[in-house]
């Protein structure tokens, strides 16, 4: 039997619990994945290459067969984070056959998203834009890091290190509503760069009337066309004033929903554990897979309430 057979087709909590997805939700997704592969795998094969003739149908000897096992796969290693070496036993496939497709499938993973529309936006033109349709918004903007194994090249070292959190890392900051879904999600940082210079080198616009919330990592971050609503810092020898502390309250019980937010996108292991992935580019894809399921998840929710 397959691993699919025995997980998603017969098993709703399984399935749930080790693609962080319900069943309705994997084969909403599994059918522009579906699509996906098929015209990748006419045109290229496994490692990349482009096929001199076209394939209009897989080799009866390939490891994985079919699509539902090929999302199965990559759901499942994005959600546990296994080594490759027990993913391949789990698949039965050697670890060199599982290297190769990961790097096959997560990029057709994320392309999966972004045509189902609950990709985050990655341009701040593309956010002003989207936020441009929407009435006034109130947005939440914060940082989430994710540890890195530590270089062995000593001035990449010192770039990845974050003095805050004492270890390795690499980070995004996100942008997402007070309904929890997520708008935008910026490119991946090294650990040592300020959560304020972050938000800065994206050069943020916000059509008027925007509300922006911010913790003190931006204090003093003030973006175009957004009105900024930051904590009261303590003064140096003295005490914040008690209507102060009650604003300082407030802003915190609004912005628990963040953390709620990053709770839903680390339900992948992988953005939540130490990555072991070394590939720059590979770092920032599973990130944007994360925010991508997580946006998945919360459509479902959304659909379910008004039905």
């Amino acid at each position: 039997m397959k691993i699919y057979d025995k997980v998603v087709r017969n098993n709703y909590q399984e399935c749930l619990a080790i693609t962080s997805l319900a069943k309705e939700e994997f084969f909403y997704l599994l059918e522009v994945f579906s699509d996906l592969w098929e015209n990748y795998y006419k045109h290229y094969d496994l490692k990349g290459n482009i096929r001199q003739k076209p394939k209009f149908k897989e080799d009866a000897r390939i490891s994985l067969c079919g699509t539902e096992e090929k999302l199965l796969f990559i759901l499942t290693y994005l959600k546990e984070n296994p080594t490759q070496q027990y993913q391949g036993l789990l698949f039965r496939m050697s670890q060199g056959k599982v290297s190769i497709w990961v790097k096959c499938l997560l990029p057709i993973l994320q392309q999966s998203l972004e045509i189902l529309g609950v990709a985050a936006h990655r341009t701040p033109c593309n956010l002003y834009k989207t936020l441009l349709v929407l009435s006034k918004t109130v947005l939440w903007i914060d940082a989430s890091e994710r540890n890195i194994p530590r270089s062995q090249d000593y001035e990449r070292q010192q770039y990845e290190y974050s003095g805050k959190k004492k270890q390795h890392m690499v980070k995004n900051h996100i942008l997402s509503d007070e309904n929890g879904y997520i708008w935008y999600l910026s490119p991946t940082y090294a650990g040592s760069i300020h959560d304020k210079t972050m938000a800065e080198e994206s050069e943020y616009i916000f059509p008027e009337g925007t509300i922006l919330l911010e913790d003190l990592g931006y204090l003093g971050f003030k973006p175009e066309g957004a009105e900024v609503l930051t904590p009261f810092k303590k003064p140096r020898n003295r005490e914040l004033s008690e209507a102060q502390k009650q604003c300082n309250k407030t802003i915190s019980a609004i912005r628990v929903k963040v953390e709620h937010v990053f709770a839903s996108v680390k339900r992948l292991r992988i953005v939540k554990d130490k990555i072991r992935l070394k590939n720059t580019e590979m770092r920032d894809i599973v990130m944007v897979i994360a925010v991508g399921l997580h946006n998945l998840r919360w459509k479902f929710r959304q659909n379910l309430h008004h039905n």
